[in-house]
């Protein structure tokens, strides 16, 4: 039986418990035989910081494992009372409860210690993170409202992951559920502002003339004996209604008269109309326009698909390296690595050309992602299009993860191989802030190919930057 793990706010001495009170301090040896995490949460906005810190953890050893909530605070919100594996109700000197919470969990640290290289893999994207998780829980992650979070969803399992940001999950999981990898069914549907993509926005009727929303609303009285219709202030004479056409006293609705509609007057302009404009405004970034320009999305409650499953267990594959691939050809490390020696012993031999290695890493995947959506494959497309357009059939590229790629340019000097390196930022940059306004992080190094040079240390030293 794994022993169960307290994350304490202060170290004290507890029974069959091992302490910490950092989750970063946690060395790999012990998180393997933990069972699940207690967290006190009599103090809740301290707990849910080590919450957070348990989920942004690299090791899938760490931020998978159940937590379980001691003390918990009924007044804490809840997206984060939901976001617990379980409740401990008493104290950790009451072995057989922390037995029963153990048993409970087993299933899924089954499937936590069945992962491939669980004690060397450190999940940065997370998107796989939020995928593991969806992939370690039984059932659906159904969505909860809040107003704690401008998108006015959240999802409790996957709400850590995303304590110093305000947007993502629901980003993460369209692009997820548009891969196959989860599957969605039906909760609701929801507007948001297409400027910041919050959920909070107001619809207001407005003035069809001046655009204001400073409108004084009446009742339209159709007078059935005269015909007249008109505001029903119109027909008020003290506490009476008489027709202002024919004089006559009005008394019963259905009768008398009638109330057929809604009679509006602007208090700006004076216009009177029956028919408003409705318009919304975002309570976050306070953009006006119509209804139609927001967004609407389905908001879904998802569960692992069986392609996801897998996915999960051994690695999702990288969706800008797979469309790149197909669109350059990108060789194999050690195939790199092979050519790199041959192209080096050629330039050494007949002393005639140089050729050039550029190093690229694009910092901001992880940020596209999330910001794409479901419109990743389409935009990573545009993406390869530009490397296509830039790199020559000649030119031997590899990629070592989804944002960090090297390139072998032949018969290229260094300044050449840094206009090249140049346009490709330029068109990145183009295709980027024009469509998405958003801003790429590219750093490059170019170094001229040489026997005399370790290439893997070249190229390790540049990850380090």
């Amino acid at each position: 039986m794994r022993m169960p793990c307290l994350v304490a706010r202060e170290s004290n001495t507890i029974p069959q418990s091992v302490l910490y009170s950092d989750p970063s301090s946690v060395s790999e040896p012990d998180s393997h035989d933990i069972a699940y995490w207690i967290v006190d949460m009599q103090d809740w906005r301290a707990g849910w910081q080590l919450v957070a810190s348990l989920r942004e953890h690299l090791s899938p050893k760490v931020y998978l494992r159940p937590i379980v909530y001691m003390n918990a605070d009924n007044s804490m919100p809840e997206e984060i009372s939901k976001a617990a594996d379980g409740q401990l109700n008493g104290n950790l000197d009451n072995g057989t409860m922390l037995e029963v919470l153990a048993s409970s969990f087993e299933k899924t640290n089954q499937w936590i210690d069945h992962l491939p290289d669980t004690n060397t893999a450190a999940d940065a994207n997370i998107s796989f993170k939020v995928l593991r998780l969806i992939a370690s829980r039984e059932g659906e992650q159904k969505p909860v409202t809040t107003v704690r979070r401008k998108s006015g969803y959240v999802y409790p399992l996957l709400e850590p992951l995303f304590s110093k940001r305000d947007e993502g999950v629901l980003e993460i999981l369209e692009f997820l559920d548009t891969q196959k990898l989860i599957s969605g069914s039906f909760v609701s549907k929801a507007h948001f502002c297409s400027s910041c993509n919050s959920a909070f926005i107001n619809f207001k009727e407005s003035c069809p003339q001046c655009g204001a929303d400073d409108l004084a609303v009446d009742e339209l009285v159709h007078h059935f004996r005269c015909a007249h219709m008109g505001a029903m202030s119109d027909f008020m004479r003290g506490s009476s209604m008489v027709c202002p056409k024919c004089d006559r006293e009005l008394h019963h609705i259905g009768v008398d008269y009638d109330k057929p509609s809604i009679m509006y007057t602007c208090n700006q302009c004076s216009h009177g109309f029956q028919d408003p404009a409705i318009m919304t405004s975002c309570y976050n970034c306070g953009r006006s326009t119509e209804p139609e320009n927001q967004l609407s999305r389905v908001i879904s409650a998802y569960s692992i698909s069986a392609i996801g499953q897998n996915a999960a267990s051994y690695g999702m594959e990288a969706l800008f390296t797979k469309i790149l691939d197909s669109e350059l050809q990108l060789c194999s490390f050690d195939a790199f690595r092979d050519f790199y020696r041959v192209e080096a012993a050629r330039i050494r031999r007949y002393k005639k050309s140089e050729s050039s290695l550029a190093m690229i890493a694009l910092r901001d995947i992880d940020k596209l992602y999330i910001r794409l959506g479901g419109r990743a494959t389409e935009v990573f497309g545009e993406l390869s299009t530009v490397f296509r357009t830039v790199l020559r059939q000649s030119d031997v590229i590899t990629a070592r993860n989804e944002s960090i790629f090297f390139v072998i340019m032949t018969e290229t000097s260094t300044q050449h191989a840094e206009r090249a390196v140049e346009r490709l930022r330029e068109g990145i940059t183009e295709l980027l802030s024009s469509n998405l306004d958003f801003a790429p992080e590219m750093s490059s190094l170019i170094k001229t190919i040489s026997v005399d040079m370790d290439l893997d240390k070249t190229l390790e030293a540049f990850l380090q930057t």
